[in-house]
C-alpha cells in the first residue's frame, strides 16, 4: 500500500510497482489507510512523512499496533538525521529521501520484500515439517533409477510444469520433489512442503491460502498460506489424495489461474508457484471410485514420475547400505561394517516400507550391535516383517485367476506394440486388429503412458 497525500506522486510510484508485478493499493488519506490495514494485511506499506491530519511517523505507530510485523518505508523531502533515526527507532524498515531514482526506490522495496520472505520462511521451518541439511539423497544405479534421474533432470528445466510423483510409502517421493526444485531455475527460491495427510480437514484451506485477522475464532493476526510462502518457488503437496473433494476443487482453481483469496479476505492474490504433488495411491483408481476429481488429476498429471519400490531394484541395496552407514556416522553414530550374510539377508528382504524401512533397520542394528560389524542377529528382519508383511490371498476361483492372467497378458502386449511403433496409436491399432477408440480405452484402462516408458 502506498500512502501519500499527493495523488500524482502516489500514482507514479504505484505504476512502477505494478510494472514489477506487485499488487498495489493507493491511499491519499492516512485515516483511510488505517481503516484498510484493519481489514486486510499488506506485505509492505510505503508512506510519505508530511501529510495533513497525521504524519508518517504517527501512521507508522498505528500500523505497527495493527500488525507488529508489517514493513514500512518512510519517504520524505525534508531529510534530517534526527527524523531518520526516529523513524527507524519506531520500527520503520527504511527511510528514503526525495527526490529518489526509480532504481533507488525499487532496491528499497525489493530489500523489504526479501527480508519479509526470509522471516516467514524461518518461522515456517521452525514450526512445520521440512527438509534439513541431513536429508537422505537419492541412491541407485539400476536402469529404472537411471531413467528416473534423466526424467528428473528434464522435468526440472521446465519450472512451470506441474509434476505428479507416484510411489509406495518410503520410496523417496519427497527426495525426488526436492531434487526437481534444486535442479530448476527456482533453486534459490522457497521450497514449501504441505503434508496433506497431517493437516486436519477444517484447517486445510487456511493452511494453503492463509487467513485474514478475525476470519475465524483464534485468528488474532493475519497469516499467509503455503501458496504465498512458495511464491516464485515450489510447493510440494505430499499425499495430495488425502484432500477432500471440496478442497480439490479449490486447488484446481489455483492451478488453473494461479489466483486465490485468503480465508476471510476479499482481495484476490496472484502467485507464481511450481506445484509438485505426490501420492502413494493409484489416482486412476481413486478417480474411478469417485474419491478424486478427474479434472484435477489431469491438471496434476502433466508430467508423471513413477518411483520403483525397493524390491524391484535389489541391485541398489548394497550401495544404499554403504551410503546410509556413512550418513549415520556423519550424524554421530558409530562407523560399522555389515557382514556378507547380513547383506544377503537385506537383499532378500521384501521391504514393505521401502528405503525408509531399510534406513530404520540399519539404524536399529547399529544401536543393538556390540562390535564393529552388523550381523543377521542385529538386523532382526523377522521382527521388522511381522507388522507389515501380509500373505496374498489365493484367487477366489479359476475364473478370477484366468481373468487376471488375461489382463496382464493384454497389458504386456499393448505396451510392447506401442513401444515397437514409437507410440503411433493408429499403427498399433492396425497391428493389434482393434479400432482406434478401443486402443485408447485400453491405454486408459491399463494406465499406459508414453512418459512412463520413454525417457
Amino acid at each position: 500500500m502506498i500512502v501519500d497525500d499527493e495523488p500524482i506522486e502516489a500514482s507514479v510510484l504505484g505504476e512502477i510497482l505494478t510494472d514489477q508485478g506487485f499488487d498495489v493499493s493507493i491511499q491519499n488519506q492516512p485515516r483511510k489507510a488505517l481503516d484498510l490495514a484493519q481489514k486486510q494485511s499488506f506485505d509492505l506499506i510505503i508512506s510519505d512523512l508530511k501529510m495533513p491530519d497525521m504524519d508518517g511517523l504517527e501512521l507508522l505507530q498505528e500500523l505497527r499496533r495493527i500488525d507488529p510485523e508489517v514493513n514500512v518505508i518512510i519517504m520524505t523531502a525534508y531529510a534530517s538525521v534526527g527524523t531518520a533515526v526516529k523513524a527507524m527507532r519506531q520500527g520503520a524498515f527504511d527511510y528514503i529521501t526525495k527526490p529518489f531514482s526509480k532504481d533507488e526506490f525499487l532496491i528499497s522495496v525489493e530489500h523489504a520484500i526479501k527480508t519479509l520472505e526470509m522471516v516467514r520462511q524461518n518461522q515456517y521451518l521452525k514450526t512445520e515439517l521440512g527438509f534439513g541439511s541431513g536429508t537422505t539423497r537419492i541412491v541407485g544405479n539400476t536402469p529404472a533409477m537411471r531413467q528416473l534421474f534423466q526424467m528428473i533432470s528434464r522435468v526440472a528445466q521446465d519450472d512451470r510444469a506441474t509434476v505428479l510423483i507416484e510411489g509406495e510409502t518410503g520410496t523417496g517421493k519427497d527426495l525426488v520433489a526436492r531434487a526437481i526444485h534444486e535442479l530448476s531455475p527456482r533453486r534459490d527460491t522457497p521450497f514449501i512442503i504441505v503434508n496433506c495427510a497431517a493437516i486436519p480437514e477444517g484447517l486445510m484451506e487456511s493452511e494453503l491460502f492463509g487467513h485474514e485477522k478475525g476470519a475465524f475464532t483464534g485468528a488474532v493476526t493475519a497469516k499467509p498460506g503455503r501458496f504465498e510462502l512458495a511464491d516464485r518457488g515450489t510447493l510440494f503437496l505430499d499425499e495430495v489424495v488425502e484432500m477432500n473433494l471440496n478442497m480439490q476443487s479449490k486447488l484446481l482453481r489455483v492451478l488453473q489461474t494461479r489466483q486465490f483469496e485468503r480465508v476471510g479476505g476479499q482481495r484476490t492474490l496472484q502467485v507464481n508457484v511450481r506445484v509438485i504433488a505426490a501420492t502413494n495411491k493409484n489416482l486412476h483408481e481413486q478417480v474411478r471410485a469417485g474419491q478424486f476429481r478427474e479434472d484435477l488429476f489431469y491438471r496434476l498429471n502433466v508430467v508423471p514420475l513413477i518411483l520403483p519400490p525397493l524390491r524391484d531394484r535389489r541391485e541398489d541395496i548394497p550401495a544404499l547400505v554403504d551410503y546410509l552407514l556413512l550418513k549415520f556416522q556423519a550424524e554421530g553414530k558409530r562407523l560399522v561394517q555389515i557382514s556378507p550374510d547380513a547383506l544377503d539377508a537385506l537383499q532378500n528382504y521384501n521391504y514393505p516400507g521401502n528405503v525408509r524401512e531399510l534406513e530404520n533397520i540399519l539404524e536399529r542394528a547399529i544401536i543393538l550391535s556390540d562390535g564393529q560389524t552388523i550381523t543377521t542377529r542385529e538386523l532382526r528382519l523377522s521382527d521388522a516383517a511381522s507388522p507389515h508383511q501380509t500373505i496374498e490371498p489365493p484367487a477366489s476361483s479359476f475364473k478370477t485367476a484366468a481373468s487376471q492372467a488375461r489382463d496382464e497378458a493384454e497389458r504386456a502386449l499393448l505396451k510392447k506394440t506401442l513401444e515397437q511403433t514409437g507410440w503411433n496409436r493408429v499403427q498399433a491399432a492396425k497391428i493389434l486388429g482393434i479400432d482406434y477408440k478401443t486402443l485408447r480405452r485400453k491405454i486408459r484402462r491399463y494406465n499406459l503412458n508414453l512418459t512412463r516408458f520413454r525417457f
